[in-house]
């Protein structure tokens, strides 16, 4: 009698240390499971693949549907130049008859304001339209890059890549020349590690932000008559200061000439 009340002591005793072993484990595993469930690990993850899923729609976009517009804009004037070059062919004894044909459609679409215009206007605005000002004036622009440097019918593509694009074509900058965002690009270590001098007010105080910190920022100064420099406002514009950059970079080139 005396065994069997001990066995089941020691039963009991056993069942209470596995019990305790049991709520061990389960108070060491909870805190690990709950940090893997908390909202700022699922939040945090769920920005993650979003992000990442747009680079990826990014990505495709860049080498299908916009690789696909440029190189239809590209042939586009490409058959621009070609009809130029059909519309002032000397040799061509029906040439007349090809320019009236332009200058009834101008007459029959409502475009008659541009009859008198130069000839790569007149097709531009033909083909193009006239929904976008802006964007006809650049095309406009690169078709006369092109028929002045007298390129190539089969090479118009490859060629206005090369160049950057219409866009940069239309800066009016020669091949091989800096664009302004690359002039700024070189002078901007230079002009960061020289500190002229270091300004901190109640008025500057107020255009200091924490996301910019080591970012750049363009101000308008005036020199006094005692030589001093009135700080009048501070731009937070990447144009701006790349315009800056640029003036300085085109003044430093100036001084380098000069000597």
């Amino acid at each position: 009698m005396n065994a069997l009340k001990n066995a089941v002591t020691m039963n009991n005793a056993d069942a209470t240390g596995i019990a305790t072993i049991n709520n061990v484990a389960t108070a060491t595993t909870l805190p690990v499971q709950a940090a893997a469930n908390a909202p700022s690990v699922h939040y945090s993850g769920d920005i993650r693949a979003r992000l990442s899923g747009l680079a990826d729609e990014a990505a495709n976009w860049e080498s299908t549907v916009y690789a696909t517009a440029t190189d239809g804009l590209y042939g586009l004037l490409q058959k621009c130049y070609q009809l130029y070059i059909d519309l002032t062919n000397p040799a061509d004894v029906n040439l007349k008859y090809k320019k009236q044909g332009l200058t009834d459609y101008l007459s029959m679409n409502g475009m008659s304001a541009y009859i008198d215009k130069p000839l790569s206007q007149r097709i531009v605005r033909c083909v193009f339209g006239d929904r976008d000002r802006r964007r006809i004036s650049t095309y406009n622009v690169a078709l006369r890059v092109i028929i002045a440097e007298k390129w190539s019918v089969a090479d118009v593509p490859a060629e206005i890549a090369a160049r950057g694009g219409v866009q940069e074509m239309s800066s009016g900058r020669k091949p091989g020349e800096l664009t302004a965002k690359q002039k700024a690009e070189l002078v901007a270590t230079k002009v960061q590690a020289t500190a002229l001098a270091s300004v901190k007010t109640a008025g500057t105080d107020q255009y200091v932000n924490t996301e910019k910190m080591g970012e750049k920022f363009a101000a308008v100064l005036t020199q006094e008559s005692d030589g001093t420099f009135t700080i009048n406002c501070i731009v937070d514009s990447n144009a701006a200061v790349n315009a800056a950059l640029t003036a300085f970079y085109k003044a430093q080139n100036a001084v380098a000439a000069a000597k």
